[in-house]
Parts: C-alpha cells; structure tokens; sequence
C-alpha cells in the first residue's frame, strides 16, 4: 500500500489547500475591502496554481497506476477511483489556463457586483467575454479528455457521469408539464384569501430566527457560521461551514428561504464522514446531490404544513411576531404561493425549474457559438418571455441576477433541477419510512430527519455515483415522476 499511502498524503495536501482558497473565496464574498480584489485575485491563482501542481504531477500518474496493483480495501479502492478521476481533469489542463480562469473569474465577479447594483450589463461584459474564451478553451480540452460535448465535460465537473442528451430529454418533459400547469395553478389560487405581511422585521431579529432555526434543524455553530453577502451561498472550508444570505425588511421572510437552502448544504457538508476527510472520495457527490439536499429542506421541509405551524408557534412565543398574517395557514399559503417572477431564488417550485431551463439552453448556444455576449440580455429577455409571456425591464431582473457564470461556474445551473427532481425521490421514500415526519416537524423535532439523511445520503459521500445512491436508497434511478406526484399533490 506504499504508493497509495503516498496518494493519500499527496491528495489531503491539496484538499487543505482547497480549504484556504474556500476561506478566502467566503472572504471576498463578505468581509474583503473593495479595493482588495486584485490581490486576491492573484492569491487565488497562485493557491489553484498549488493545487493543479500537486495533482496533475507525473508522481501522482505514476503512483495511481502503482497503487492499482496493490491490494487495498473496498473503500480505498473508491477512493483511488476518485483520485484518477481528479487527476484525469487536473492533468488535462495547461495550468496557465487554470490561472488564467481562476484570475479573471474573481476580476469578473467583482465587477458582476457593480453592474447588478447599477442594472448595467455592458459594465461587465468585456470581463465576462474574456471568461467565456476561457471557459471554452477549457470545455474543448476536456472534452475530447472525455469524449463528450464541451458543454456535457462542463457539467460533468460539477455531476460526475453526466448525460447531456438525457438532461435536456427530462428538461424537455418537464417544460411540457410544468408550462400550462403553471396558469391552471395561480387560477385555482386566485379564490384563496392571502394576508401579506405588512410587518417588517429588521435584519438583527431575521438573523436571530434563522439561527434559532439552523440550531433546531442541526447546523453546528461550533463548526460553522451564518453572514451577509449579495448571493446567497454556503462555502468555507473542511468543518467550517460558512452559509451566508440576504435581508429584505419589505419581504421578512425571504431570508429565511435563503438560509434554509443553504443549511441544507451545509448539512450535508458538515456530516460528510470524518475518517475521510481530505480525501476525494470522501467529499460530497457532487452538485445535483448537493442541490437535492438543499432543496430537500428548502422545498419538501421548511415549505411544508407541518413547518408553518411550528413557524407560526416559534415567532408567536419567542419572537413576539403574531397577528392573523402570521397564522400557520396564511404562512403556508405564502410559501406555496405560485406566481410567474423574475427572479430564480426568489422563485416558487413550480416555477423554478423553468428558470434552469431557460440558463441550460442558454448555455448549451454560448457554448455552441451561437450567442455572443454582448447579445445575452436580449436573448435572455426572450427566451424569458417566450416561457412566462413577461417582459424583462432591467438587466438586474434577468442576467446579471445570479453570479456564476460570472465567477466561471458554467455547468452549474442544471444541477439545479436535476437536484430537485432527486430531492422529490428521496422525500417520498423518507416519508414512507418516517410516518410521524410531519408531527415532528410540527413541534420542532428535526432528529430523524437529519438522522435518515446522514445513514442515506451524507455518510456515502462519493463512494456511490448519484444514481447508484438513488438506486440503493429508492429501488429506482432517477425518475421525474417523484417531482410530478409531489407537485400534483401539492398544488393540484
């Protein structure tokens, strides 16, 4: 077990070295001083510099196929799985592009920052031009590596084993179901009486009842930390989970959302497990696994009955916020209020998935040659239109919202739906498994939950692809039949 033994060492120092580039990533996000990008920017580069080095090395290659010939454990054996696969992706790219793109990506994001504040494309789209380039150079390369589309190795450094061609088949079937439902749902919704809430609640007092919450869900505070920042995110590094949101005092409860999303990840961070941190196979899946269990909490948990009810009781007796705009009842009509917006993370589930669409197909033309960037806000302004029949008035409201094609993620965005669908299939089997879920829920106890998915989800880190842990927990891959059943009955 020599070599292998020397691809653990290699692979937990590039794993710490990914732990501070996370740290300094959370700290550009939230606490960096305006004028500091540029030196962060180069102290990215040099940490991804690091990382590329130790990975893509002629050591690492020449150990890899050493340690294929020793005799090792099942879950080592995953895990040298997982080291070739990183070094497969790693040995690949010049590591001057890998500078290149993680320099640009943070000069970009800063000045996504800007222009989203002042609704002004143009502001950023040199910066976003020259990312793109880059981006493709490093989609060409990867996928003739992995004898894919440059779109399809794109998506596949954020969900492993990926299918282009089968994402947009369930894309395309959920746009046909999820289009005409959409008006049919917000008729049947207009008959029912919903109170706004007038009440503002200041930022200190929604961070207090987010942290409540985040407590009673299970984040640990001793090993993480809620902030502020434009986008919503859950960084940090290896037991230090950083999950930040934004505050609308017009809109109270909108954070909450936010925080509730990103606890999901965290949790699934957080219970990753320890005899195998630093090492690749024991890291998270990948995205659409991610996103599941985010939106497994946002969605199938924090937007259910059961949750209202023990909301309405905790800002009633603890917060001192009541009146009839906060009764479980109107709190849950709310949150299950389905309305076409512009916004994806302000977005309702129904809507939402519509949203990925429309960046999938966007992506897969800017990849494709078709789009060049100075025409992306007119053609996401139609594309928009042409699935919710509204007008886009400002760049802030179609695409400059989100940050990641502005910090290089392009990829990303259908992890999205793909999580949300496998969120679907996982709820049904816990629920068929945890009968008393709701009354839990109710009266605020969140163990076998968070149980469940550790023993089902979290503690199988990457040892399983994301459909052989559907497989192993479900009886089924993934089917967006699960999504459907849970929105028909939901809505319907």
């Amino acid at each position: 077990m020599n070599s292998y033994l020397k691809l653990k060492k290699i692979f937990n120092e590039a794993s710490i070295n990914s732990d501070i580039a996370g740290i300094l990533h959370w700290d550009m996000s939230t606490m960096m001083p305006e004028f500091s990008r540029k030196q962060r920017a180069e102290q990215l580069a040099y940490l991804s510099k690091l990382s590329h080095d130790k990975i893509a090395s002629r050591e690492v290659a020449d150990l890899i196929l050493n340690a294929k010939k020793e005799k090792l454990e099942k879950k080592d054996i995953s895990n040298l799985r997982e080291m070739e696969r990183e070094h497969k992706f790693s040995v690949s790219l010049p590591i001057d592009l890998v500078q290149q793109i993680s320099r640009i990506s943070a000069k970009c994001e800063g000045e996504w920052q800007e222009a989203r504040e002042k609704s002004d494309f143009k502001i950023v789209s040199n910066t976003l031009n020259e990312l793109i380039n880059l981006n493709k150079q490093e989609a060409k390369i990867l996928g003739e590596v992995f004898n894919c589309s440059p779109y399809e190795a794109l998506i596949n450094k954020f969900e492993p084993s990926s299918n282009l061609s089968f994402i947009s088949d369930v894309f395309e079937d959920l746009q046909n179901y999820l289009t005409p439902l959409i008006d049919i749902i917000i008729d049947k919704q207009k008959s029912e009486a919903v109170l706004p809430l007038h009440t503002k609640i200041d930022e200190f007092t929604q961070k207090k009842i987010a942290e409540h919450i985040m407590n009673s869900v299970g984040f640990d505070f001793k090993r993480g930390r809620l902030d502020k920042s434009i986008h919503p995110f859950c960084g940090g590094s290896t037991n230090d989970v950083r999950i930040t949101t934004r505050y609308n005092i017009e809109n109270p409860l909108s954070s909450l959302d936010g925080v509730m999303h990103e606890t999901g990840h965290a949790l699934y961070e957080l219970n990753l497990p320890e005899e195998w941190a630093h090492q690749p196979v024991g890291k998270s899946r990948g995205m659409a696994m991610h996103e599941s269990q985010s939106l497994l909490i946002e969605m199938q948990i924090t937007r259910s009955l059961a949750f209202k009810k023990y909301l309405s009781d905790l800002l009633k007796n603890k917060f001192k916020i009541s009146g009839e705009s906060f009764s479980f009842d109107n709190l849950y009509k709310l949150g299950t209020r389905v309305k076409k917006s512009y916004i994806r993370v302000e977005s309702d589930e129904v809507t939402y998935p519509l949203h990925i669409i429309l960046r999938f197909n966007l992506e897969k033309r800017i990849f494709n040659n078709e789009i060049k960037v100075d025409d992306i806000p007119v053609v996401w302004n139609d594309e928009y239109k042409k699935l919710f029949n509204i007008n886009i008035k400002k760049d802030s409201e179609g695409c400059l919202q989100d940050v990641h094609w502005y910090a290089g993620l392009f990829g990303y965005f259908p992890t999205y739906s793909l999580g949300a669908l496998t969120a679907a299939q996982f709820a049904n089997k816990l629920r068929n498994e945890l009968p008393l879920l709701d009354n839990d829920i109710e009266n605020g106890h969140f163990s076998n939950l968070t149980n469940w998915l550790k023993i089902n989800v979290h503690k199988k880190a990457s040892f399983y692809s994301t459909n052989a842990v559907l497989e192993q927990v479900t009886n089924s891959s993934l089917n967006a039949k699960y999504f459907k059943d849970y929105i028909n009955n939901r809505y319907l």
